[in-house]
């Protein structure tokens, strides 16, 4: 029995494991992006003949899955553009967070007989924010401008906090049957603002640490431990756990030249690479298995009825978001310039649900009689947001003419100006090395050449790397080197073709 108990689980998590594998597999070799898949699949897994009811606690989303993901988002949130932007990333996330939930509210206490006003205003709270880890994965899949990417991932990181708060005040507020606004506001302010606090003060004790260690094998568990110590003990004391762990990751990350050896670099991103992968498909498949047992909370409730309720809620939800970025920009015209069109299109079509919705959803007491209409539309959004909002965001981009030409283009310039300071720091120190000499001309040589040259120019590296690898191979087949000396300069091999671009 004890056996069969433990291998339950076990093949629970090989099957989860499968599926992922599988998912992410026809996501990369397709322009669809792979939560799309990964959701489907735990949705096909989940109503599987024999495959017992997955159960996704709140808190797993919350202290397992959220604090490393929020972590690794925040981290690579560019300075400069999101100081350039920040007045737009702070309109959507306090502004558009606050008109989404006041409409789904009204227009739900109106429409949605089921949900009542309590639990109307309950939903508007947990669709009013974004989901920092769909927005953030099907951003980086796909050609979208690094400064709209800022300005999604920066709203989708600030309003979870926003939202998780209203959420608790609503919650509250349908459990006892009164709400104070002046009790809200204050509330709000100082959850925010000290969680805020906290992560900076976790980023900067951190910082410390890490400037006398430049160890990978201690630096990367630290990291990893990072968001933790930055989420949990927030939430403990009553403060947003979720803008601590974003203080705490934009900080570290802003500052983080100062912070990381090249060395390890290298290997922290490569781990925090796998680690995001690993954390984000399972928890999008987990998301896909959790509709079964919300069908079953429903009981035997109109099909036609929560079909249509559905669609009322994502309409609103899509309809209030692009009606923001076509009204509301237009309104602070005086003090910046209003984005074009396209731009404010792909803002508005890019507002999509995830894991942390489902979660607040799921935290709602069983006590609280909309629990059921709540957690299945808050399901069926996320769903239809995936579905018809992220499957054509790619073919959407290209008719809007975001391609990746342009970003290719400064990424060529700046390549060259490099070679060319490094050069002209060689004619300054006096140094007279032909062999470096001609190594960066040549380099900056084969910059300059047309693109159909640098094309060839790498398929010949790629010929002659395979060269190299063969050698390598037969050199550690017969022994003439060691297994360790064989993997760094495998190691190297793989930098130099990891930095060939087609």
């Amino acid at each position: 029995m004890l056996i069969a108990a433990v291998q339950r689980p076990l093949l629970i998590a090989v099957a989860l494991a499968v599926v992922v594998v599988a998912s992410a597999w026809v996501g990369k070799r397709s322009r669809v992006p792979a939560p799309v898949f990964l959701v489907l699949a735990g949705l096909a897994v989940s109503f599987v003949p024999g495959v017992l009811e997955i159960r996704l606690p709140p808190d797993v989303v919350f202290y397992g899955f959220l604090p490393p993901l929020l972590y690794a988002a925040a981290f690579v949130v560019s300075p400069r553009e999101a100081r350039a932007n920040w007045t737009s990333i702070l309109l959507l996330a306090l502004g558009l967070t606050a008109a989404t939930l006041l409409t789904v509210g009204f227009v739900g206490w109106a429409l949605v007989p089921a949900l009542g006003a309590g639990g109307a205003f309950l939903l508007g709270a947990v669709l009013g924010p974004t989901d920092p880890v769909s927005a953030t994965t099907v951003m980086r899949q796909t050609t979208t401008p690094e400064r709209l990417q800022t300005i999604l991932e920066g709203e989708s990181l600030v309003n979870d906090g926003v939202g998780l708060v209203a959420f608790s005040i609503a919650l509250t507020a349908v459990r006892h049957g009164s709400f104070s606004v002046a009790d809200g506001l204050l509330k709000f302010v100082e959850v925010s603002a000290g969680g805020i606090a906290f992560g900076i003060a976790v980023a900067w004790l951190v910082e410390l640490v890490r400037r006398r260690i430049h160890d990978a094998e201690i630096e990367i568990p630290l990291s990893v431990l990072t968001p933790y110590v930055a989420y949990i003990p927030a939430e403990r004391i009553h403060l947003s756990g979720i803008l601590a762990t974003v203080a705490c990751g934009v900080y570290l990350g802003w500052r983080s030249g100062g912070i990381f050896r090249p060395e390890v670099r290298l290997q922290s991103v490569a781990f925090w690479d796998a680690l995001e992968f690993i954390l984000t498909s399972v928890l999008f498949v987990l998301l896909g298995t959790q509709f079964r047992p919300v069908l079953h909370r429903l009981g035997d409730k109109s099909g036609w009825a929560l079909l249509r309720d559905s669609v009322v809620v994502f309409v609103v939800l899509t309809v209030v978001r692009l009606a923001w970025m076509f009204t509301v920009p237009h309104l602070f015209r005086l003090w910046r310039e209003v984005a074009p069109r396209r731009d404010r299109f792909i803002l508005g079509w890019s507002g999509m649900r995830g894991a942390l919705s489902l979660a607040a959803a799921l935290s709602i007491p069983a006590a609280v009689e909309q629990r059921g209409e709540v957690l299945y539309l808050t399901f069926t959004t996320i769903l239809a947001g995936l579905l018809v909002l992220a499957v054509p965001l790619p073919w959407l981009l290209e008719r809007l003419g975001f391609g990746g030409e342009a970003r290719s283009a400064e990424e060529h310039d700046a390549r060259v100006s490099i070679l060319r300071a490094a050069l002209a720091r060689l004619d300054d120190l006096g140094v007279e090395d032909d062999g470096i000499r001609r190594l960066y001309e040549s380099r900056l040589e084969r910059m300059r050449s047309d693109l159909s040259d640098r094309h060839e120019h790498a398929d010949l590296r790629r010929e002659l790397l395979a060269a190299e690898r063969a050698e390598l191979q037969r050199l550690e087949a017969e022994g003439g080197l060691s297994f360790a000396a064989a993997r760094r300069i495998e190691r190297q091999l793989d930098l130099e073709e990891a930095g060939l671009r087609r």
